[in-house]
């Protein structure tokens, strides 16, 4: 007859062993589904964790403990030989499997971050010209000219090249954006200082004297005129992202683009005409 002690023994090893159990079915578990996670299909991670366990081992002990069809465990198979995650050999013509060391799923995951980092700036390309927006602003009167203006100034500062390109301007009484500005043209140069923006111009020959005294003393300016035959008499400001189209008369109206590709279509343009300018 059991003493009381020895039934509180015998129960505890049993809670033991059952914990144990516990433990190795969850580790099974939680294993099986890092590989799936890692790329494996449900049948190959179980395949492959009875690989490692058994070692060098035929189809037949494969199916008595994964529990899954003969030909579902020989499709896991060819599978996981694909990869590099199995090799096999024949003693006396029956087939026999191995698990290749894990580590190999380290290595395959290095390549596949590799591949992934080499080609995902393709890939973002390809996205931008199908799903990039076109954003179209209009801005009226002389806020609506500041305004354009210091969006600009923000977004020539996002970029390496921190430059505002600028085509035209007819110049003349009523023409030019200092006029109407006013005051305040001299905070957006103390912007664009502060910003380290620099700018380039073309413009039409014959304003080029005009453009000369008012813009190209500015620091970091740079002052082209535009071949003899073009004439552009709307400011276009352009940056990487932003192209602005500002009109001043009978009313100033500010047409603004937002969209990387349009943009870059225009400083295209723009740099022909700057290699063609004086």
């Amino acid at each position: 007859m059991c003493s009381r002690e020895n039934t509180i023994c015998i129960k505890d090893c049993q809670h033991l062993l059952t914990a144990n159990a516990k433990r190795r079915y969850t580790l099974a578990m939680d294993l099986k589904t890092a590989l799936v996670d890692l790329g494996l299909a449900k049948n190959e991670a179980v395949i492959y964790l009875e690989l490692l366990k058994q070692g060098t081992t035929q189809v037949g002990p494969l199916v008595k403990t994964s529990k899954l069809h003969r030909m579902l465990v020989y499709t896991a198979l060819e599978r996981l030989k694909e990869a590099g995650l199995v090799t096999t050999a024949k003693k006396k013509n029956v087939q026999f499997f191995q698990a290749v060391n894990p580590t190999r799923l380290i290595e395959q995951t290095k390549r596949i971050q590799s591949l992934a980092e080499s080609i995902v700036p393709d890939l973002q390309r390809l996205q931008s010209q199908v799903n990039e927006a076109v954003a179209v602003k209009t801005f009226f009167g002389r806020e609506g000219l500041i305004t354009n203006l210091t969006e600009l100034v923000e977004s020539a500062a996002r970029q390496p090249q921190r430059e505002i390109c600028i085509m035209g301007g007819a110049g003349g009484e009523g023409n030019d954006p200092i006029t109407y500005t006013e005051d305040w043209y001299t905070e957006y140069v103390k912007m664009c200082k502060k910003q380290q923006i620099k700018k380039r111009l073309l413009v039409n020959p014959a304003h080029r004297e005009t453009f000369a005294e008012r813009y190209e003393v500015h620091q970091n300016n740079k002052l082209r005129t535009l071949p003899v035959g073009f004439s552009l008499p709307m400011f276009t400001r352009i940056t990487r992202d932003i192209v602005s189209i500002e009109i001043y008369q009978p009313q100033i109206t500010v047409i603004q683009i937002r969209n990387e590709i349009v943009a870059q279509n225009y400083l295209d343009s723009f740099e022909t005409l700057w290699k063609l300018g004086k």
